[in-house]
């Protein structure tokens, strides 16, 4: 049984289309970048050079100043994560007890007649009011009158944890003021994290409709499959498998995998899915789209 290889891939410019190895990256693409030709259009603007981190994946990428979370998270969302519209959102850690959340703070309400009407409470009389409903029930002691503001406020003294939260609104510069890293979270069931950091702040020419660029990209990492050490193209999606981390196999033994370690599930094909160069691969059924950074190269 082969574990794939420890190496890390070497990072593909979208600039120019050359793979460098990581410990040359920021040299090499500072030289690109200083030959980078765009239209006449193009407005110099102060950005920022952000590197977005998952190992063994990574993405280099350029953002304006007043690039928002909220464009960051639906690039994130294009290149890597997308699958069925999960909830997703950014944190930072300004002091070792803060904590600072940036989620969308827009919240689905129920509709009246979404509400199930099929209850057994009991029904008021005609001539009986909620308040005199209310009087009825005995009143315990034991728990306080308090408004909502006042709840708010004790749960926030109470809970080492609480942490203030914010739109996706806010730009990337402002979230990332004072803090080394933001973590980013996709999917709070079958979660995938990866980390942003600023590599360097720079002046570069946008195109106004732009906001996020793609740098580069880390190659497609170098698996193998497990059983016979030949290039992996696909890998088994069954828990077990999936958390062992290593259930890569070649297209011959792909085809007998299922059968092999999953008869009691049936041992069919869907068990097994081709690999991505993404993070996300293979939570709840996700699919590359290659095509998908094509609106984000220069």
């Amino acid at each position: 049984m082969t574990r794939p290889r420890s190496m890390l891939p070497p990072v593909e410019s979208r600039l120019t289309g050359v793979a460098h190895p990581r410990n040359q990256l920021k040299r090499q693409l500072k030289k690109e970048l200083a030959t980078l030709t765009t239209p006449d259009t193009a407005i110099m603007r102060p950005s920022l050079w952000l590197s977005v981190t998952a190992v063994p994946f990574v993405l280099h990428v350029a953002v304006r100043h007043d690039t928002t979370l909220e464009d960051m998270d639906a690039f994130l969302r294009e290149i890597w994560m997308e699958c069925c519209g999960h909830l997703s959102e950014f944190e930072s850690r300004p002091t070792k007890y803060e904590t600072i959340t940036y989620r969308n703070d827009s919240e689905e309400d129920f509709e009246d007649d979404e509400l199930d009407t099929d209850s057994d409470e009991e029904e008021l009389s005609d001539d009986e009011s909620w308040d005199d409903y209310a009087e009825k029930e005995p009143e315990r002691s034991d728990f306080p009158v308090m408004s909502d503001d006042d709840w708010e406020a004790l749960r926030t003294r109470l809970s080492p944890g609480a942490h203030p939260e914010r739109p996706l609104t806010v730009t990337i510069r402002e979230a990332m003021d004072g803090v080394k890293d933001l973590r980013y979270e996709y999917d709070m069931g079958t979660t995938t994290r990866c980390v942003l950091k600023v590599e360097a702040e720079l002046t570069l020419p946008w195109p106004e409709d732009r906001t996020v660029r793609l740098l580069a990209r880390n190659a497609r990492p170098d698996w193998v499959c497990r059983e016979c050490a030949e290039p992996a193209t696909h890998q088994c999606i069954m828990g077990e498998c999936w958390e062992d981390g290593y259930a890569k196999f070649c297209a011959k033994h792909a085809r007998t995998h299922p059968r092999k370690a999953h008869p009691r599930e049936g041992g069919d094909a869907w068990m097994i899915a081709p690999l991505s160069n993404s993070p996300r691969d293979p939570c709840c059924g996700y699919f590359e789209h290659p095509s998908s950074e094509e609106d984000y190269v220069w």
